[in-house]
């Protein structure tokens, strides 16, 4: 193994690679990456969550505001979501809604589905 550091006004970068890596085409990768990253506009996170709390009102940040944005980062349908945990479709989305509590049994299924914290939907 030998260390690779590569420079950037971003920051310096040290890689641990091994002796097969084609160490010029990394460290231009790595350069076009931060480039990229450097040109790329930056909104404060204080918008987003002002915009998505004036969306949502009173269901932001609620259990069923969880559920929808964690099944629509996995890019599943209510109907896809609901086969894979054995609920119906029309449950999801009464939950999705905060029409309907979820318990921690579906709440632990759901979090493995969809690779979260179970106690996000409770």
């Amino acid at each position: 193994m030998s260390q690779m550091k590569i420079n950037h006004e971003l920051g310096d970068v040290v890689i641990k690679t091994t002796n097969r890596v084609n160490t010029a085409r990394l460290k231009n990768l790595v350069h076009e990456a931060l480039d990229r990253y450097q040109d790329q506009e930056h909104v404060p996170v204080s918008a987003v969550h002002d915009s998505v709390r004036a969306r949502y009102g009173d269901d932001y940040r609620s259990p069923g505001y969880f559920l929808r944005l964690y099944r629509q980062r996995a890019e599943l349908t209510q109907a896809r979501l609901a086969e894979m945990i054995d609920v119906r479709q029309h449950h999801l989305s009464e939950m999705e809604h905060n029409k309907r509590s979820i318990t921690k049994a579906t709440a632990r299924r759901l979090a493995k589905v969809l690779d979260c914290d179970y106690r996000r939907f409770l």
